[in-house]
């Protein structure tokens, strides 16, 4: 399984290097931050000495979006249920259709505080839980390294029998915006109902093919080809 750690405003540089560290240990590389900092505080690399090339190679990105474009898939790590009729598990049993993913899969962690908000975790197709005593919490750093030890162990497992890939998320999320765009416009499709939307397309499953088909269908509803036309002809007059 191809993985991407994503943290989302970290709080405490320290557990950027704890982070790093643990992905390291556990032969993963890719490490992305959603954050306004300009650049890594030199207090990561303190806790992150063991791990230079990571720190060296993250990307200090804008939005959640930016972070997961080009991914097959994403896993939110939050305790909260949403109420939006997200695929959910608890580990260390992830689904095997996690593991079917054709591409990079995003473990998205959020704030050391308060974690992940409804909207961040609303982006991701997964939820899932990591089970601890009632009223406790994980330090990040022990967070990811439970979650990077227990898919890495499911990506040692035999690999599923081959299926066509499903679309890449980054088109999926590109899709969703120009439904926001639209439907918001109606008192009908406030956002709790737009995020269920969006887990309904997600648990779709389709195929690129299968995805640009239904962008175009969408958007010729939206603006049809005899409007388009007729607009060019009063434009040429």
């Amino acid at each position: 399984m191809d993985l991407r750690v994503v943290l989302v405003g970290p709080e405490n540089p320290l557990n950027v290097g704890f982070v790093a560290r643990a992905m390291r240990c556990l032969g993963v590389e890719d490490l992305a931050l959603v954050t306004d900092w300009k650049e890594l505080p030199r207090e990561a690399r303190v806790t992150g000495v063991a791990a230079p090339a990571i720190l060296d190679a993250v990307r200090l990105l804008p939005t959640l979006d930016a972070a997961l474009a080009d991914c097959a898939t994403a896993v939110a790590f939050s305790r909260r249920p949403l109420g939006i009729g997200q695929r959910a598990f608890d580990l260390p049993a992830p689904p095997p259709e996690l593991g079917e993913a054709r591409g990079r899969v995003a473990l998205v962690f959020g704030r050391e505080s308060n974690g992940l908000t409804r909207e961040e975790a609303a982006l991701c197709p997964w939820r899932c839980r990591i089970p601890v005593a009632p009223g406790l919490s994980l330090n990040l750093g022990q967070a990811v390294s439970i979650a990077l030890y227990q898919l890495r162990c499911r990506a040692a497992e035999p690999a599923p029998a081959a299926a066509e890939p499903v679309v890449a998320l980054g088109h999926q999320l590109r899709l969703q915006a120009f439904l926001d765009e639209r439907l918001s416009r109606s008192h009908r499709f406030g956002p709790p109902r737009l995020e269920r939307l969006r887990q309904l397309l997600y648990r779709l499953r389709m195929t690129e093919a299968e995805h640009n088909l239904l962008e175009s269908v969408m958007r010729e509803l939206d603006d049809p080809v005899a409007e388009r036309r007729a607009r060019k002809r009063a434009n040429e007059e």
